[in-house]
């Protein structure tokens, strides 16, 4: 599997969670109903497993009487899948109800999104008791909830767990929108510590993009809730908002992004039969937490505009919305119940490929009377080189062949981490300066597209791994400008085997001009039979992640798993450059067999060296990572933090291992990195 992820970093939409996360939860969850590891010695997948959408295409269907009553007794042929109009043949169904507690995957995901703006204080109380009934009565270890706000930010207050009391306090205790100022940026963690998430900062949005930024927080916490496995049912707490006409296709592809990951969204309307606080008028606004300003919701007994969005991320993802009710406990309950309620089917995409095309899916039901909700079409990802055989393509593989330097600065990092014996994952990291970017001007807007291609070489010059991708670009003017005064970072990934190779990225910026960087890539062997460690990676970021390390699909850790642990993800550096008196973060993971048997004590060390000299400047102690370690499970992401706050400038190096209680010790494994 190949994935991508674009970062422009004139803003960020993410921040940490707050209070309700000053410590993350140390989560136990056991290995029953969860799929096995693929660093798991049996190559045998357990049954039930499917491994990709592009080998087979789940389609999650929710079938009722026009009363509304669950149709309970339909079997395989009662069911008619249709993909851009033509009919599929089923070659997997089964029951949500009828499935083995037992089986993988068991554990299902569920959303508290609160988008809450407008909302008197007594409303926002009353969306709040409805939500604690709601955690009281589902949360449990086969019903995973995790919560998140949007207040002109997206933040994650807890991430998922069935720990009812730790969803309970971060329920009660998400912001109001009314009237809040910034919350404090930053994590608060100590020297050498694991990371801990103490709250977050929003970036500096422009006003008038305040509509936008919330359609980008649910395509962001799309691509959050993508690496868990199975469908995903996301609450979204909202009074909705009036979609201007310019934003129509932004809100298309909030919904294509929803689908893709396959969550299930269920509005629910907190304002029931009654009007918006005051006597707001349609073009009224409220400010929000970040200082910008969102239209105010505007209600007649009956719902209005604002409905048709709710309703419209219900139709299109295969949710219902709960509206025009003063009881949110009941509507919410019935959307727990769900779960156990929908029709699992499955079919082999008939033209598989067609990378990056969109397909439209049409469910139909042989009942009188039946009323079916799916999802309606999915996205094939993309292939992982997308300019094999084109123009730009050859140019860019020609450039990378010559000795010819690039013009473009370019940042590359580009770390590893293992998937299975005898193969590693390297997530690559890329940053140019925005003001390289060469755009047009296109009916107003300013349009760009950027080529990039990766190949690392052996030392007889034959090709071990390639990737090559293109990254269209379309902004406004104000948003041309922001781009021209940051960066802009480009994330991707590649598998490739280990040994020693030569690595060079080249790319172009919409112009004649290309930028270049040559590195060397060396892998270390891995039989999964010993202690590893494998990393690091460095950045100066971590968001808020619903996800535990243990959450992640283990189907994805083929492609650009996420750098999650313990509900914080890195956000990498492509120099690792770090000004005096910053707190870089880094990313390792942990492999210990001895985990899949047994419950060793488990922790890495770390030293600082001064790169000019070879001397070291700091020391760790062993700092325990039991906290992230999920019993069976081998893996073991980590995050902690670099004491460099009194380092002089200078070049650095990095040299961390790990070791266990049964006296095992990885080897050490280094990065560099500069102080500023």
């Amino acid at each position: 599997m190949f994935r991508r992820r674009l970062i422009l970093t004139v803003g960020s939409l993410l921040a940490l969670g707050g209070a309700g996360l000053a410590r993350l939860p140390q989560l136990r969850v056991g290995t029953q109903g969860l799929p096995r590891h693929p660093f798991a010695q049996a190559e045998t997948p357990a049954a039930g497993v499917i491994k990709s959408e592009t080998k087979m295409v789940l389609v999650d269907v929710v079938v009722t009487d026009k009363k509304q009553h669950y149709l309970k007794d339909l079997t395989q042929k009662d069911f008619h899948v249709f993909e851009d109009g033509a009919e599929q043949p089923i070659t997997s169904f089964s029951r949500e109800t009828n499935l083995d507690r037992s089986a993988p995957g068991r554990p299902r995901y569920m959303v508290l999104f609160f988008e809450d703006a407008g909302l008197a204080s007594d409303g926002q109380m009353a969306e709040r008791d409805a939500a604690v009934k709601f955690v009281q009565d589902t949360a449990s270890p086969d019903r995973m909830v995790a919560v998140m706000d949007f207040g002109g930010f997206l933040r994650v207050d807890q991430n998922f767990t069935a720990n009812q009391d730790l969803l309970l306090k971060a329920v009660r205790n998400v912001k109001v929108s009314e009237n809040q100022t910034n919350p404090a940026s930053g994590p608060a963690i100590g020297a050498g510590s694991l990371i801990r998430t103490s709250g977050g900062s929003p970036g500096q949005q422009q006003t008038e993009f305040a509509l936008r930024n919330l359609l980008l927080a649910l395509r962001e916490a799309s691509n959050m809730l993508g690496a868990a496995p199975g469908r995903k049912t996301l609450l979204f707490i909202s009074a909705g908002f009036d979609l201007r006409s310019d934003l129509q296709t932004e809100f298309q592809d909030t919904l294509d992004a929803l689908n893709a990951a396959n969550i299930a969204v269920y509005p629910v309307d907190p304002t029931g039969f009654t009007s918006a606080p005051g006597d707001a008028q349609p073009h009224d606004t409220v400010v929000r937490r970040d200082g910008n300003r969102m239209p105010a919701p505007v209600r007649a007994a009956g719902g209005g505009s604002n409905d048709s969005i709710l309703y419209a991320l219900a139709a299109k993802t295969g949710g219902f919305p709960v509206v025009n009710t003063n009881d949110l406990a009941a509507g919410m309950t019935k959307i727990s119940e769900e779960m156990n309620e929908y029709y699992l089917l499955g079919y082999a995409p008939p033209h598989p490929g067609q990378e990056g095309a969109y397909h439209k899916i049409h469910v139909k039901v042989d009942r009188p009377g039946a009323e079916v909700r799916a999802r309606n079409g999915y996205s094939e990802p993309k292939g992982p080189d997308q300019l094999a055989g084109k123009t730009e393509g050859v140019a860019l593989e020609a450039q990378a062949g010559n000795f010819e330097a690039g013009e473009i600065p370019v940042h590359v990092r580009v770390p590893y981490f293992y998937i299975r014996p005898g193969v590693a994952r390297v997530n690559l990291s890329v940053s140019i300066p925005g003001s390289a970017i060469e755009f047009e001007k296109q009916k107003g807007n300013f349009e760009s597209q950027i080529n990039v291609m990766g190949i690392a070489y052996r030392d007889d010059k034959s090709v071990a791994a390639r990737f090559s991708d293109t990254v269209d670009l379309r902004f406004d003017k104000d948003e041309k400008q922001s781009v021209a005064e940051n960066s802009f970072d480009y994330q991707n990934s590649f598998k490739i085997a280990p040994g020693d190779y030569t690595f060079k990225l080249v790319l172009n910026a919409g112009g004649a001009k290309f930028g270049k960087y040559v590195t060397p890539l060396i892998v270390d062997p891995f039989s999964g039979r010993q202690l590893t460690l494998s990393g690091p990676a460095f950045g100066g970021t971590v968001i808020a992640s619903p996800l535990n390390g243990a959450d992640i699909d283990p189907a994805l850790i083929e492609g650009s798993a996420p750098m999650v642990a313990g509900g914080m993800q890195l956000v990498p550096s492509s120099s690792n450059q770090f000004k005096k008196g910053s707190e870089p973060i880094v990313y390792v993971e942990v492999y210990d067999p001895v985990l899949q048997n047994g419950n060793p004590q488990l922790g890495v060390q770390f030293d600082i060296v001064n790169w000019t000299n070879n001397q070291k400047v700091f020391s760790s102690t062993t700092i325990p990572i039991t906290e992230y370690v999920k019993p069976g499970n081998p893996l073991v992401p980590v995050i902690l933090k670099m004491p460099i706050d009194k380092l002089p400038a200078g070049d650095y190096a990095l040299r961390i291992w790990a070791q266990d209680s049964a006296r095992n010790t990885s080897s050490v494994q280094g990065g560099n990195f500069f102080i500023e």
